[in-house]
């Protein structure tokens, strides 16, 4: 039986209360503070997970205790010693490799400074949710009759680590691709990287450019929701691999004109129960989660994805391992829940009987 154990953390107060009802009762900020010295915890056992080459795993899932704008404002040293202490209690169970989770896999430039503090092999899971984001996004594509060829992508996080490799493997397919993030000079390093193979490239600070999209991708460590109604063109799609979301709720509500999708929802083989509500349904997960099982499932117990950089030799050899172990993308989803047919024509539909601009 091979073994894993997945690192999750709260991403709101909402989340806590589903433990300690008390902190819908009290302060957020005492609620941070009790937080802040919980020492990590097993919150559920996944008991058995078979691939479809007759290999078995078992897993748990430990709770980092911090919420997401702690992981940023505490001190680093503190955080990743507390994420070191989660990867502890994993061993202790019995798990052979650590997947990071949500802000787990941000602090310390993507897992290279827990290294240092760990005796066990670890891995941020975002090579098979850059394979699922770019499978679920193609998919999108096609189906809201969008042509790359003539198409432009919009990357938001185009400097991170999944936001790179998908800059990378799909913008010599678009006509352009605009990349936006906080930092020009990383902005322009990864442009003139790009321009050897793609058509047009522009590197911008402006998220207001994520309105030119035909295609957008948005994967930031931001805390909130930064992508608003008004900055998206009618008939684009966005697929939101953040967590917390990029993507405003308000966008479901005011602009039926666009398709929004998640990033990242895979089955797992046999439909298996994770016993733990991490959003999606019964018998799924996110592509991190994802990976960290079929590295167990494979036997492949090193550290695999780390740092901001991964290579697209990589993203190809996590697809060829998740359909070997018989895991898939999950249809296109929004807020977890499946998106019809007729709701894609319902967006299809509101397109075309948009106003033309004057």
């Amino acid at each position: 039986m091979q073994t894993f154990a997945f690192l999750v953390h709260p991403l709101n107060i909402d989340d806590v209360a589903k433990k300690y009802k008390i902190a819908r009762r009290v302060s957020p900020k005492v609620v941070a503070q009790v937080l802040k010295h919980r020492p990590p915890f097993v919150m559920a056992e996944v008991e058995k997970i078979t691939s479809l080459t007759g290999a078995e795993a078992k897993g748990w899932f430990i709770v980092v205790p911090l919420l997401p704008w702690q992981f940023k404002e505490l001190d680093e040293d503190y955080v990743l010693e507390k994420i070191a202490k989660a990867c502890k209690v994993a061993k202790k169970q019995g798990a052979k490799l650590v997947g990071l989770g949500a802000f787990t896999a941000v602090v310390g430039n993507g897992g290279k400074g827990l290294l240092p503090l760990v005796d066990i092999p670890i891995t941020t899971g975002n090579t098979y949710t850059t394979t699922t984001a770019i499978q679920g996004t193609m998919r999108a594509a096609q189906i809201m009759d969008i042509k790359v060829a003539s198409a432009t992508l919009v990357i938001v996080g185009a400097t991170g680590s999944i936001g790179k490799a998908c800059a990378r493997i799909m913008a010599p397919r678009f006509a352009s691709t605009i990349l936006i993030g906080r930092h020009q000079a990383e902005l322009d390093k990864l442009k003139l990287e790009l321009e050897e193979n793609c058509p047009e490239v522009i590197a911008s600070t402006n998220l207001a450019d994520v309105g030119r999209g035909d295609v957008i991708i948005t994967v930031t460590s931001a805390t909130d929701a930064i992508i608003e109604p008004r900055a998206l063109k009618p008939g684009s799609i966005i697929c939101d691999v953040a967590r917390p979301r990029d993507v405003s709720k308000a966008i479901y509500r005011s602009r039926d004109d666009v398709l929004v999708i998640d990033g990242g929802i895979v089955e797992l083989p046999g439909r298996a129960d994770l016993n733990l509500d991490l959003g999606p349904p019964s018998g799924m997960c996110e592509g991190c989660v994802g990976e960290t099982i079929i590295l167990a499932l494979e036997g492949r117990y090193e550290n695999y994805t780390i740092g901001r950089n991964i290579s697209v030799e990589k993203v190809e050899e996590m697809a060829e391992l998740a359909e070997k172990h018989g895991f898939k993308l999950s249809g296109l989803r929004r807020f977890e829940a499946i998106i019809t047919e007729e709701q894609i024509q319902q967006v299809k539909s509101a397109v075309s009987h948009r106003p033309l601009a004057i």
